[in-house]
């Protein structure tokens, strides 16, 4: 804290210490007239860097000769500034001066006689007041008397503050223990910006003697140094001999490129390293002005990088490539990334500080497909060459004809190899298509009208979709599909049951022959379940249908297609007089059993005619024959002639099961199944009208 000390001495009193850094001093008494012969002292003292200035406010003191009476006197600086006395406007009178000391420390002295008052006269003097207060050194600034000597406070540069100052030195100096002078210290600097300047202590002054400085730039790896001198080169030389006296060495990653002096710049200095070092070195004499330089780094460059195939992608394009900059590549649509044997997803390489780039180029490889789906019954074919399954490989679909037919999900049979190592279709749907079974289309088809029961056999091919089926004994069944064969409801259940377990036990199915020697050494085609149509009773024909649905498809050829199935406009096939074909293995005579296919063509009777001869019929049985009581319902057609007991043309056992065959355009149509009849040979039959279960026999097939 800055602080001023004030004593007052007198002759009766003395005034404590003040702190404090400005106050009023008076004379005793005052404002009313100061006594006689007082003695009065006032020490004022402040901190180093202060001095003391000193105003009078009032004054008003006895005048005297040389102020031999009554007088104020000021000390400062072991020198008197002043004796002071007499009214305002005398000569000995202090005025507005302002009284300073050079120093600390200031004294104010007062002095009365015998008498305040003027000889001879009754005027009292009403005595003296002052201002004092601290003012800061400025220590920086010349001195009022130039022609004294002076030594500066600081070598170099002197900074002002209230209440003392610093001292600081040129750049390339260093502040000294005593905080005045200045020494060059350039033993160890260190450069590690990425561009800077460097000059010899003092430039562009002379640099000052004995000098040993050392300046480092240090850089990242990877960067590259250069030097450039620039403005004046100045070193102390000799005309005959390579720099005696002071020296500039550069060294570029512990090699040295080159010592200079005298005044012709060594120029532009490009190293090879992220390293340099700038020896200055001087003697004791010389004023040459020195050097300055201009450091810049550039970082290294890695090699345009070149691809291994027409079908990499680099990015970004670049003139030139330095460290940290990256490339990404990429191939073009249909090629994939490979680095190794090893599939990349991305591939980024990044430029090191030894100019390499941190990875090897990769190549770009044509995708592969996996080889294409083969549908079940069908193939592909390759439409390009050579046939492989990459990129843009195209195939064609089709199917075993004439046994199956092509579905498509996108009327699409040709694929191609896409970049997503997918096969898919012209749309881009990947679904393949399907091979179903052409119905209905027999590669022999029957001509002419034979019989079964002593009628003709037939040959391969006029009726694949015949099935022949093992159950306690000999039935007859219809191929409708891959899975499902159509049969008679009474050929499955043996039992009363509505919903049997036993429908499927010891049943057996066979197709593929008109032989059933051949057929039973062929392989049974395993059931997977059976469903017979829920309003079938047993011991009636009512609703007398079944379906079958096979484990494992069945393979379509010359003697195995399915027939079709009536469509909504298929009602006019059951118009009287529409001839149909009957085929079975049963009897062919009474308790005769075909071990071959035969067939008989039947036609569609009129419904009144069926009711008469089921009448008729009936009327002869016993009274305990199930038949008696048969009903002729609306899901039930009768083919035949009336004359059949003659003519001996008719379905009989066996035959149950088996197929109505119609033609309707240019396919064959199951029109209804044997169900039942009154004797063989001996007048209609009986056949469940298929067109009546459409839609019960299609849930079953869409599910």
């Amino acid at each position: 804290m800055f602080f001023l000390v004030l004593l007052l001495l007198g002759g009766v009193s003395c005034s404590p210490a003040k702190r404090s850094q400005y106050g009023l001093i008076a004379s005793p008494n005052y404002p009313k007239t100061y006594p006689n012969n007082n003695h009065s002292t006032w020490n004022i003292s402040v901190p180093e860097g202060y001095h003391i200035s000193l105003k009078f406010l009032v004054f008003d003191i006895e005048p005297s000769e040389g102020c031999t009476y009554d007088f104020v006197k000021v000390w400062a600086d072991n020198k008197e500034l002043g004796r002071f006395c007499g009214p305002p406007k005398s000569k000995s009178h202090p005025g507005h001066r302002l009284i300073v000391s050079e120093g600390t420390q200031m004294r104010i002295g007062f002095q009365s006689d015998f008498s305040n008052e003027e000889h001879g006269s009754t005027i009292l003097y009403q005595g003296f007041q002052a201002y004092y207060q601290a003012v800061d050194n400025d220590e920086c600034a010349l001195p009022n008397d130039i022609s004294a000597p002076w030594t500066p406070p600081c070598q170099h540069v002197c900074h002002n503050y209230i209440g003392g100052y610093f001292c600081s030195c040129l750049p390339g100096y260093k502040l000294q223990s005593d905080k005045r002078t200045c020494k060059v210290d350039c033993s160890s600097h260190l450069f590690t910006e990425e561009s800077g300047y460097i000059s010899s202590p003092g430039y562009p002054k002379p640099y000052p003697a004995d000098l040993n400085c050392n300046y480092s730039i240090r850089v990242e790896e990877g960067f590259r140094i250069s030097i450039a001198f620039v403005e004046t080169f100045d070193i102390d030389s000799h005309p005959r001999a390579l720099c005696p006296y002071d020296t500039l060495k550069v060294i570029g990653g512990g090699t040295l490129l080159g010592t200079y002096c005298g005044r012709k710049s060594p120029g532009t200095l490009k190293t090879s390293s992220n390293k340099v070092d700038i020896l200055f070195h001087t003697d004791d004499s010389g004023d040459s002005k020195g050097w300055k330089l201009h450091y810049t780094t550039k970082a290294v460059k890695c090699p345009t990088p070149k691809a291994q195939d027409s079908f990499s992608i680099i990015s970004p394009k670049q003139t030139e490539y330095q460290l940290r900059d990256y490339i990404v590549v990429s191939c073009k649509t249909g090629y994939q990334l490979m680095e190794n044997d090893k599939e990349l997803k991305t591939f980024t390489a990044l430029c090191q500080k030894d100019g390499t780039w941190h990875r090897p180029m990769p190549r770009c490889q044509i995708v592969s497909c996996n080889s294409p789906d083969i549908p079940r019954n069908g193939l592909y074919t390759f439409l390009t060459k050579p046939k492989t399954v990459t990129y843009l490989s195209a195939i064609t679909y089709s199917c075993n004809e004439p046994y199956y037919k092509m579905v498509t999900q996108r009327d699409s049979a040709k694929f191609t190899c896409r970049e997503d190592r997918i096969w898919k279709d012209e749309n881009g749907g990947v679904h393949i298509p399907i091979c179903v079974p052409v119905c209905g289309k027999p590669s022999n088809p029957v001509t002419g009208h034979s019989r079964i029961i002593n009628g003709a056999e037939a040959e391969a091919g006029n009726f694949p979709w015949q099935v022949l089926l093992l159950k306690n004994g000999r039935g007859g069944g219809i191929l409708i599909g891959e899975h499902w064969v159509m049969t008679a409801a009474h050929v499955i259940r043996e039992k009363a049951d509505q919903a049997n377990p036993d429908d499927a036990n010891n049943l057996h199915v066979f197709i593929g022959d008109m032989d059933v020697e051949k057929l039973i050494k062929r392989s049974n085609l395993a059931v997977r379940e059976v469903h017979v149509h829920p309003s079938y009773k047993f011991g009636y024909h009512d609703h007398d249908i079944a379906l079958i649905r096979l484990k494992d498809p069945v393979t379509m050829d010359e003697n195995t297609s399915p027939i079709c199935l009536p469509g909504d406009g298929d009602e006019s096939l059951y118009d009287a007089g529409t001839v149909g074909y009957v085929s079975g293995f049963g009897m062919t005579e009474k308790n005769k059993i075909s071990n071959l296919l035969k067939y008989v063509a039947l036609p569609m009777v009129q419904r009144d005619k069926c009711q008469e001869h089921l009448k008729k019929k009936q009327s002869t049985l016993p009274a305990s024959s199930k038949i008696k009581g048969e009903k002729f319902t609306e899901n039930m057609f009768c083919a035949g002639f009336p004359e059949a007991e003659k003519r001996q043309q008719d379905s009989c056992q066996g035959d149950s099961g088996g197929p109505y065959a119609s033609q309707s355009g240019d396919k064959w149509v199951a029109t209804g199944i044997v169900s039942w009849g009154i004797g063989c040979g001996s007048g209609y039959g009986y056949y469940t009208k298929v067109n009546n279960y459409m839609h019960w026999i299609k849930g079953h097939l869409n599910s």
